[in-house]
This record gives structure tokens, C-alpha cells and sequence, in this order.
């Protein structure tokens, strides 16, 4: 026979995965409530019920972040067969706050907000908002290319913006008359005059900037008495975030076309000539893989940035603007455990107020600590 206790813990199992859940929050972390109970023996056994009673309800709040039974049966003296359950968590308890307690003469209960289930960095984080600016391009052609392409790299770069102006959760700034200097951008714009009278481009934190290269060379390559003549368009974006214009790399492509034959015979020669119209649409056709390649650059990266301690406050500069809400969580490693849970309690247009989940973590301590948030599903 399964005794009583494994019985009353299965059910309890069951019972803690169908109920208590909030919100779903990163990869597999959940917020749930939980209560624990024990028994209080006598006054002096106080403090070791509540200890137990916490116990018992991280142990149920880490079952709701999902469980693992295990059963075996076994032959006793009568030969009759006894079933045995083990129920384990399968995921951690990443932080949590007590949230109610109560006693009577006889029982303690605890009740606990917790962070359950495991953190690991997704290939993406799939931003659901992405802010990008984009800056001066530059373009060389060597001599060898031929005139008709001249207006290309500045068709090219209408079309990419067009294609990047496409993407659903993109927003994008138009600063093409700016060069992008990033020391000339960080600079405080209180000391700098072209600044103060004609305003300058700048990046907040969340966001993003790029700038783009289009580079156009010939090159020829032999065969029987003629050349085959060909076109190298090499394509190269380079990114930027936040407010320090941090680079984080580029994108890059490369086109190769081929023009045209030179050969004795000049009908050969012409007949071999690729149609100019052609050229152009391949080129065309290629920026709309490269707008998705920067915008998956971008809206893949976590959301981060470093909090401040103001007012006795946790501050980050991100907010509505980059999709942050209120009651978002965010995720800050090695402040006296592995992680720390935060919850955002007040979101503004630009920037948000963080509060530690667990109430013994002290402010001071998070001042300066990076925090990155989860993206809810």
C-alpha cells in the first residue's frame, strides 16, 4: 500500500503544477505563489516551525516551476506489491520574497513569491520594440566601373532604408546628412556650438545606429583570346548602441555580377553584355536580406542596462519607449546568490524604477549591477 505521506505530497504535487502561476517571464522562469504549514509542538519550536513551514513552500513553489516523478513497486514479505512515488522539482528557485505569514496555537503558514525555473541565454531575444538611426553612408567606385552605375550606391541606400522602414517592430530615424563621429556625439552639447544652434543627432540607451558602406569594383577574368568582365558591390553595416555608441560589429555582403565579355569579335562582345536593367534589380534584390540581417542583429540583443541608486531608488534610463511595463522582470548575477529578481514598479517614457523581489536585498548593493530584463511571452 502507498503510505499517507506520499499520497498527501502527490496530491500536493499535482495540485502545486495546475495552480499559482502569474505571468511567464524569459526562458521558462515563472512567478508563483506558495504556502507552507507545519506544526507548532510548543513556543520554543517556533522559529523551527516557520523554518519549516518555508521550507515547504519553496519546496511547492519549485514544483509549480515544473516536477519529475519517479515510481517503483516492490514485493513485500506477502508477496503483495507496493507502489512507491518520488517527487522531485525539476527547475530552481532563483529568488523569493515572504509575503504573508500566520500562526495560530497550533500551525505556522508562510507564503512566498518566488522565481522559479532555469535561466539560459536564447539565441534571440526577439525584442518587441527596437529603435535604430541611421547615419551618413559612404560610397567609393573605382574608375574601371561603368558610368550608368554611378547613381547606384544612392538607390541602394533609399531601398535599404525602405526595407528596414518595413519591418514591423522597427522604428527608424532618418540622420543620412550626419557623419557618424561617436566622439563628437558623446560630447556634451552644453561645450559644443554647432550643437547648440543647429541641435545633434543623439542615441539613447536601448537604441540603435548604423552606418553603411557600398563599395563598387571591377575585376576581369581571362578566357580564350577575350575577358569576362565583372562587378564586386561589397555592402558593410556598421552597428552601434545606447547613448556610448558601443560598436557591435557589422553586417556585410558581397555581390558579385558579371557585366559583359570583351572579344575580338564585337558582335560576341555585345551580345554577352548583360542588360543594365538586370545589374540594377540585382543589386536591388539583395538589400532586403541585409535589412533583415541588421534588424536581427539589433532586435535579437537582451535589453540591459546599469541601474542607479537615486533617491534610494533603483534606476535604469530604459523604459515604455524600449517596451518596458511595469511588473516586468529583470535579471541581475552575483549579488550574494547566483540571481537577483527584479520587478519594474514604475515605467516612464525613457526610463524605469526597479524594486529587488526579495526585500533582504539592499538597494546599495544592486547600485551599478547590470540588469537584464526578460522578454515576456
Amino acid at each position: 500500500m502507498m503510505s499517507s505521506w506520499v499520497v498527501k505530497r502527490l496530491f500536493a504535487s499535482i495540485f502545486a503544477l495546475l495552480t499559482g502561476t502569474h505571468a511567464l517571464a524569459g526562458d521558462g522562469l515563472r512567478m508563483v505563489t506558495a504556502t507552507g504549514r507545519a506544526v507548532i509542538n510548543d513556543q520554543a519550536a517556533l522559529h523551527e516551525a516557520k523554518n519549516i513551514a518555508l521550507e515547504d513552500a519553496l519546496y511547492l513553489a519549485a514544483l509549480r516551476g515544473g516536477a519529475k516523478i519517479d515510481g517503483f513497486s516492490s514485493v513485500q514479505a506477502d508477496t503483495s506489491l507496493d507502489d512507491h512515488f518520488v517527487v522531485r522539482p525539476s527547475s530552481e528557485i532563483l529568488d523569493y520574497r515572504i509575503i504573508n505569514e500566520v500562526k495560530d496555537d497550533l500551525h505556522y503558514e508562510v507564503t512566498v513569491e518566488a522565481a522559479v525555473g532555469k535561466i539560459s541565454e536564447p539565441a534571440c531575444h526577439d525584442r518587441a520594440v527596437g529603435h535604430l538611426t541611421m547615419f551618413a553612408p559612404t560610397m567609393s567606385m573605382t574608375r574601371s566601373v561603368p558610368g550608368w552605375l554611378s547613381t547606384m550606391p544612392s538607390m541602394m541606400m533609399v531601398d535599404l532604408y525602405r526595407q528596414l522602414e518595413n519591418i514591423t517592430n522597427l522604428t527608424l530615424y532618418n540622420e543620412a546628412a550626419t557623419v557618424l563621429d561617436p566622439v563628437k556625439i558623446k560630447r556634451d552639447a552644453r561645450y559644443d556650438y554647432n550643437a547648440l544652434m543647429n541641435g545633434k543627432a543623439s542615441i539613447r540607451d536601448g537604441d540603435f545606429a548604423f552606418t553603411t558602406n557600398i563599395a563598387f569594383e571591377s575585376f576581369s577574368t581571362d578566357f580564350g583570346l577575350g575577358q569576362s568582365q565583372h562587378l564586386r558591390a561589397i555592402i558593410t553595416t556598421s552597428l552601434y548602441a545606447g547613448s556610448q555608441l558601443t560598436p557591435l560589429g557589422a553586417v556585410r555582403d558581397e555581390i558579385k555580377l558579371k557585366l559583359g565579355e570583351r572579344s575580338p569579335s564585337l558582335l560576341i562582345s555585345k551580345l554577352s553584355t548583360t542588360k543594365r536593367d538586370k545589374v540594377k534589380a540585382a543589386l536591388l534584390n539583395r538589400l532586403e536580406s541585409h535589412a533583415k540581417a541588421i534588424a536581427s542583429a539589433t532586435l535579437c540583443l537582451p535589453l540591459k542596462a546599469v541601474i542607479k541608486l537615486e533617491d534610494n531608488k533603483l534606476h535604469v534610463a530604459l523604459g515604455m519607449r524600449q517596451g518596458i511595463q511595469v511588473n516586468r522582470l529583470a535579471m541581475v548575477s552575483g549579488v550574494d546568490s547566483k540571481w537577483s529578481v527584479l520587478r519594474v514598479i514604475e515605467a516612464g517614457e525613457g526610463h524605469s524604477i526597479l524594486e529587488p523581489l526579495s526585500r533582504q536585498r539592499k538597494p546599495a548593493d544592486l547600485n551599478g549591477k547590470l540588469a537584464t530584463f526578460l522578454e515576456m511571452n
